[in-house]
């Protein structure tokens, strides 16, 4: 019986995977434990810089065990590297784009709501208050005062 218990894929999540690690350093110390599918590298969408961990798929659940369980807590490439089974399936780049740009503590309802909220200027919603009877209204009373000004100073 194994020590772990069997989930149904094969890949790693492994954290703390340093900014300059290629795949192709995981795939070495990786490769040592079985035939590996995939190494996965996520990038940060706006950056282009790798995110901090990566994936790495094996052919054979055994093979992903026994790589967890020597290389977690183990230092590669100057990081002492954490691994645990992938939970999940692997996130398309729209999936991952759409993921970072949201508030993770709020509900996107309300997100949007404020947003539109916030788009529209203040001067915009003075602007529209108005009526344009108040506004011609208050030029012709202005035009009054000053002609009503210049005709007692002469």
């Amino acid at each position: 019986m194994s020590r772990y218990l069997r989930p149904p894929n094969t890949s790693l999540f492994v954290r703390n995977v340093a900014d300059d690690t290629r795949s192709e350093d995981l795939r070495r110390e990786f490769g040592r434990y079985g035939p590996i599918v995939d190494v996965y590298v996520p990038l940060d969408f706006y950056t282009r810089r790798p995110r901090g961990f990566a994936y790495v798929q094996f052919e054979d659940v055994r093979d992903a065990e026994d790589a967890l369980h020597n290389l977690d807590r183990k230092w590669i490439c100057g990081r002492q590297i954490e691994i645990q089974f992938a939970q999940g399936d692997r996130k398309t780049p729209n999936q991952m784009k759409a993921k970072e740009g949201r508030n993770v503590y709020s509900s996107s309802r309300y997100d949007d709501y404020d947003r539109y909220r916030r788009s529209r200027s203040r001067s915009y919603e003075r602007r529209r208050s108005r009526s344009r009877s108040f506004d011609y209204n208050y030029r012709r009373s202005y035009k009054k005062k000053d002609l009503n000004v210049s005709i007692s100073s002469q």
